[in-house]
C-alpha cells in the first residue's frame, strides 16, 4: 500500500468515528517536503489534533528505519505550539516479511521484542530475528517520545483455515504529545 493511501484511509477512517459522534472533524496532508520519505497527516477536531506519519516499509533496511524516525522528528518540530488540543501521533506502518535478516527483525524492532506468536509465525515458515534495537528506542533517543504503545496487527486472513498470514504486518504505535 502507498504511504499516502495508508495515512489517508486512517485519516478517513478517524473523520468517519468522529463524524459518528457528531463531532466535527477534518484532515490535512502537512506540507510536502521532498526530503520526507513519509506523509504526514494531522486530523484536526474541536478538542484533539492527531498526527499520523505513514510508511511502507517496503524495505526493511537501517536507512527506511532511520527515515521513519527523522520524518517524526520532522512531524514533532511543526507541531503548533499555541495550540492547546489534546494531541496524539499515530506511526502507522505495513511490511511484507521476506527472507532477509532486516526484514525478518521488523517485529522484533517495531515492538522491542518477539511477538507472543512466534509459533504461529514459525508455523507458517517465518522465522523470526532480534533487532539489535527498537523503535521505541530510537523515538526517545532522537525524538524524545516515551510512553507510546506499540501493536502489531495481521488484517489477512487465509483462505484454506482463515489464519492470519503473518507475513503481513499492520504496524501501529500510538504516542501522547504535551504542548511544552
Amino acid at each position: 500500500m502507498k504511504e499516502s493511501h495508508l495515512g489517508k484511509a486512517l485519516s478517513r477512517r478517524l473523520i468517519h468515528s468522529y463524524k459518528n459522534i457528531d463531532i466535527p472533524a477534518s484532515f490535512v496532508q502537512l506540507e510536502d517536503a521532498s526530503s520526507l520519505k513519509q506523509m504526514v497527516f494531522r486530523v484536526d477536531s474541536p478538542d484533539h489534533q492527531i498526527y499520523i506519519v505513514a510508511h511502507n516499509l517496503i524495505s526493511a533496511n537501517i536507512a527506511c528505519r532511520r527515515g521513519l524516525v527523522q520524518d517524526t522528528c520532522w512531524m514533532l518540530d511543526r507541531l503548533d505550539a499555541n495550540d492547546n488540543k489534546e494531541k496524539r501521533l499515530i506511526i502507522i506502518s505495513d511490511h511484507w516479511i521476506d527472507r532477509s535478516a532486516a526484514s525478518k527483525s521488523i517485529p522484533s524492532w517495531w515492538l522491542g521484542h518477539q511477538p507472543i506468536h512466534l509459533p504461529e509465525f514459525i508455523a507458517q515458515g517465518v522465522k523470526l530475528v532480534d533487532s539489535p534495537n527498537s523503535l521505541a528506542v530510537d523515538l526517545q533517543a532522537d525524538c524524545r517520545l516515551h510512553d507510546g504503545m506499540h501493536r502489531i496487527f495481521h488484517p489477512f486472513h487465509r483462505h484454506r483455515d482463515g489464519l492470519p498470514l503473518f507475513k503481513y504486518l499492520l504496524l501501529s504505535a500510538v504516542y501522547p504529545l504535551s504542548n511544552d
